[in-house]
């Protein structure tokens, strides 16, 4: 799974774009992008701040991190949507 692949799901999934920032750092959104090493983060932004920071060897393993992630949110809370 890539970037792209991965807005694609989200957004199947009906999740507001305003909570993802893919390949980019943004206030108050889960962010998804490799780091100057090249190892890829998954982390909630707010105030500057990393907030659950996960670091992953691949884009792959990031993505389907963040997925799972936004997925099981959204069936928790009961606003997954169906196909």
């Amino acid at each position: 799974m890539n970037l792209q692949a991965l807005g694609t799901a989200l957004d199947a999934m009906g999740i507001e774009p305003r909570v993802v920032a893919l390949g980019a750092r943004d206030e108050q959104c889960w962010c998804v992008l490799p780091d100057a090493h090249g190892i890829w983060e998954v982390y909630w932004l707010e105030r500057g701040q990393k907030n659950h920071l996960v670091r992953l060897p691949s884009e792959s393993d990031a993505c389907e991190l963040l997925l799972g992630k936004l997925a099981y949110s959204e069936l928790v809370a009961g606003r997954l949507r169906r196909g």
